[in-house]
C-alpha cells in the first residue's frame, strides 16, 4: 500500500470547507413585517372579531384564549384539546385573488368566507428564516372575513396575510 502525503491535506480541507445545511443554520435576521408586528387580543366570538380587524399585509400579533372559551363560527363548540388556545379576528380582501396565510406556530387555521370555511389550495412551512412556520393558500372573494385560530399550544402567534406569489 503507498502512502499519499496530500490525502490528509484533501480531507482537512473539504471538512473545512463543508457548509452547514440550511435546516442548521442561525436566522441572523427576521423576514419584515415579522420584526414589529402590531398586537392585539384575539376575539372569543364573531361579534368581537368584528372589532379585530387587521390590513393583509400587516404582521399581527394575536394573544389567544383557551380553546373553550372561544365560540368559534365553524369549529365544533366545545372544550378543544387540553391546553389548546384560538381565537379570531377578522380583515377585508380588497381584490379577489389567491392569499397565504402565514403562522408562527402549526396551528389549525380557517378563513370564514360568507359564514362557512374557505377551502385551502395549499399548505406547508414557510421559507427558511421567514419567521413563519406554517402557510396556509387560499383563494379568496372580495369582502369581509373572518380568520380562526385554533389547537395551538402557546399563548401568541404571528399572523401575515398577503397575496400568494
Amino acid at each position: 500500500m503507498r502512502f499519499a502525503p496530500w490525502l490528509p491535506v484533501l480531507l482537512l480541507t473539504g471538512c473545512a470547507s463543508a457548509t452547514v445545511p440550511p435546516a442548521q443554520q442561525a436566522c441572523t435576521t427576521m423576514a419584515e413585517p415579522w420584526k414589529a408586528p402590531r398586537t392585539a387580543d384575539s376575539a372569543r366570538d364573531a361579534a368581537g372579531a368584528a372589532h379585530v380587524r387587521f390590513a393583509i399585509g400587516e404582521g399581527m400579533r394575536f394573544t389567544l384564549h383557551p380553546d373553550g372559551e372561544v365560540a368559534y363560527r365553524t369549529l365544533p363548540q366545545g372544550e378543544g384539546e387540553a391546553k389548546s388556545f384560538g381565537g379570531m379576528a377578522s380583515f377585508t380582501v380588497e381584490r379577489p385573488g389567491t392569499y397565504s396565510v402565514g403562522l408562527s406556530e402549526p396551528i389549525w387555521i380557517d378563513v370564514v368566507e360568507d359564514g362557512k370555511p374557505a377551502q385551502s389550495i395549499q399548505f406547508g412551512p414557510g421559507a427558511a428564516c421567514s419567521g413563519i412556520r406554517k402557510a396556509v393558500t387560499f383563494n379568496l372573494a372580495a369582502g369581509e372575513h373572518g380568520l380562526e385560530l385554533s389547537g395551538s399550544t402557546e399563548r401568541e402567534v404571528a399572523v401575515l396575510i398577503t397575496p400568494a406569489p
